[in-house]
């Protein structure tokens, strides 16, 4: 017994329970991180440009992904949670598809049985010229 009424079993069993609380969830956190993360996840182009601000731009956009774990994907919209694409039991793909929008758009890798995000990319919109409104005067000659 210890000097202040703990007896060893007591301490023993406490330290047992903690090195046995803390391998398992190493453990079990090394299995999640390597099912949750993405290698890579790559737009191109990651830029669209329109002529004037305020119209839709338009562009052939290529996702390529990787992840560490096969699972089934889907490559979707942030803004709507649109699924543009899906891919079942595979830890690649690619995808092309038309972009059209006169607004940035942010495109979300999701592993669907839990919904966890896990890759992001972003398509930004800009443009050449400002538009500015023209006043238009009627002239006789």
């Amino acid at each position: 017994m210890f000097s202040n009424g703990i007896s060893f079993g007591k301490a023993a069993g406490c330290i047992w329970l903690f090195i046995v609380g803390y391998f398992s969830s190493s453990i079990f956190a090394t299995e999640n991180e390597l099912n949750e993360s993405v290698e890579f996840l790559k737009v191109v182009p990651s830029k669209c440009v329109a002529l004037r601000k305020g119209r839709e731009c338009f562009a052939t956009i290529k996702v390529k992904w990787k992840s560490k774990g096969q699972n089934k994907y889907c490559l979707r919209r942030q803004s709507d949670q649109l699924e543009i694409n899906c891919w079942h039991n595979h830890d690649e793909g690619d995808f092309s598809y038309v972009f059209s929008s006169n607004e940035n758009e942010r495109l979300e890798l999701v592993r669907t049985f839990d919904q966890k995000v896990i890759g992001t990319s972003t398509i930004k919109v800009s443009w050449v010229y400002n538009s500015k409104k023209r006043r238009t005067r009627w002239r006789v000659f």
